[in-house]
């Protein structure tokens, strides 16, 4: 009966063990203050007052608020934050694993690729900060397994709560526009893979029209209720203020201005502003802040980076902080979005009247001399795919020395992490368990890059495989649903990633891509395995 039980349940006994090391294998890490005042220090001191609760500043409303509401939830419950995100991103991985089965995938393969997702070393260093990106990696296959079941099983359950997984994600960084486009494969899946099964277009309809309504009216419903919060709060019907209404009128504007010259990664260059400051009274009140050791703070970075006098992508920080060090812009909600209406309205304004040079602007972040500089987008995509087979540590750091006290305890406070973690720590210090985990940490930091790339060769192998039989493809086979829709969740967030680093900034993009890192080993491992499955059935074609 026992050796019954275990084979039963030997693919649930493997998960739960490979959790249990995961645990073991993080052991020695923990929460480590970052006093980065818009990123990291910002989610915990918003996660404090619950986010909606937050006194009114220039960034109280700065980011979305899924991530310091789950800091929140998980603070109330007693649960260390390191714990919290580790069970979280496992948990998804189960759910997406519990799809790949809904796929007819063999045992040993779901537990292969649970393996390869869970034990990705990026996590050990991502997840000791409070960055959101850590949270994205955890909702995003969440999503997707969620978008699986209901592509396998068109349940309204699986529908609703997958709905609630999108919102959640919408709602935890600003690319919430990759959203849609995952949406769009899905729906596109939906009716191949019912078109595969020789229905006609009414029926695959009729079929799916309750279960993508439960997707998108649970997500819409969310949205409205997020948004409604904010507009109640922050005055702002927006998920942050960085995508209200009336600062995106302000940027848009301003982005219309044309420059003498197109300079790579300077959106709104210093010319521009002095431009805006002219025809616009409203935005000219903040031309002493530019000018003086506020703007030139702002500059840094891209003094640092490309050794010119100019904000680069800090700008919409420089902008907000430059209002901001006015009194009565930031006093309130109204007067803040009054004050970017006004200067939108000043500069449109200027530029219909032809009192000074514009061009036209498709979106209020999107810089129109970004399309100039397509021609890095290769090379781009080169140090995206780099990042996927980089080595990672252990974290031997501490708290950033410039913490004070209070920031500190606030981490101490926020993320129940232990008296220990904003001191390094020696090996000499640590019990033998501890240290066998760092060995193993440091082992599986450095050496999965080497899987990582035989699996991309693997992968390439696997595609020709899959061209050569390709009369064999077809959409009724689930594990082929799967590929696509992960292909698709994959390529879209590296290709954004790679146009923003040709066009709007170089560098530091290994956080951004950490969501997808641990699907891409997901995806190769079951594309490596669609291939060997074809080849081994083409005698029975």
């Amino acid at each position: 009966m026992l050796s019954s039980l275990l084979r039963r349940h030997r693919l649930a006994l493997g998960l739960f063990l490979l959790a249990l090391f995961k645990l073991w294998l993080v052991q020695t890490e923990d929460i480590y203050g970052s006093a980065t005042e818009y990123d990291a220090l910002w989610y915990v001191g918003s996660a404090k007052n619950w986010y909606w609760g937050s006194p009114y500043s220039w960034t109280a409303f700065v980011r979305p608020p899924s991530y310091p509401l789950f800091i929140a939830l998980v603070h109330f419950c007693g649960i260390p934050l390191r714990i919290a995100i580790e069970l979280l991103q496992m948990g998804s991985y189960m759910v997406l694993v519990g799809a790949l089965r809904k796929a007819a995938l063999p045992r040993v393969v779901c537990l292969l690729v649970f393996a390869a997702m869970v034990l990705h070393p990026a996590s050990f260093e991502f997840n000791d900060y409070t960055m959101s990106d850590s949270f994205y990696a955890a909702i995003l296959p969440l999503a997707v397994g969620g978008l699986l079941l209901t592509l396998f099983t068109a349940k309204l359950r699986h529908a609703i709560w997958t709905g609630v997984a999108l919102a959640v994600l919408w709602n935890a960084r600003e690319e919430s526009f990759l959203i849609p486009l995952m949406l769009v494969a899905f729906v596109v899946l939906a009716f191949l893979k019912r078109r595969a099964e020789a229905q006609s277009w009414r029926a695959r309809f009729s079929y799916w029209v309750k279960p993508m309504s439960a997707v998108l009216g649970t997500l819409a419903l969310l949205l409205v209720a997020v948004d409604a919060a904010n507009y109640r709060t922050f005055r702002g019907f927006a998920q942050s203020d960085m995508v209200s209404p009336s600062y995106k009128a302000a940027n848009k504007a301003l982005l219309r201005i044309t420059p003498s010259r197109n300079q790579r990664f300077i959106s709104v260059s210093n010319e521009a502003i002095q431009k805006a400051s002219e025809v616009s009274p409203t935005f000219a009140q903040l031309k002493p802040q530019f000018d003086g050791e506020l703007g030139q703070t702002w500059q840094v970075p891209t003094l640092a980076a490309l050794g010119v006098h100019e904000y680069g992508h800090w700008f919409m920080w420089a902008l907000r902080s430059a209002a901001a060090s006015t009194d009565a812009i930031y006093a309130s909600p109204v007067s803040a979005n009054r004050f970017y209406r006004n200067v939108a309205r000043e500069i449109n304004s200027a530029c219909d009247e032809g009192r000074v040079p514009c061009r036209f602007v498709l979106s209020s972040f999107l810089d129109p001399g970004a399309f100039a500089q397509l021609g890095y987008l290769p090379q781009s995509l080169g140090r995206m795919a780099a990042l996927f087979v980089l080595s990672h540590h252990k974290i031997t750091g501490c708290d950033d020395a410039i913490l004070t006290a209070p920031q500190r305890a606030l981490y101490d406070e926020m993320t129940g992490r232990s008296q220990r973690s904003g001191q390094s720590t020696t090996p000499e210090k640590q019990s033998f368990s501890a240290s066998l985990s760092v060995i193993l940490e440091n082992f599986i930091g450095n050496s999965y890059r080497f899987l990582v790339a035989g699996l991309a060769l693997g992968g390439w192998v696997a595609v020709l495989i899959i061209a050569k039989y390709f009369r064999r493809f077809r959409m009724s086979d689930s594990l082929n649903t799967v590929l696509v829709l992960l292909a698709a969740t994959i390529v879209l967030r590296v290709t954004f990633f790679a146009f923003l680093d040709a066009t709007w900034w170089m560098g530091e993009y290994e956080r951004y891509l950490f969501p997808v890192m641990p699907l891409t080993s997901c995806f190769l491992i079951l594309l490596i395995y669609q291939a060997f499955a074809t080849w081994r059935s083409r005698a029975t074609a």
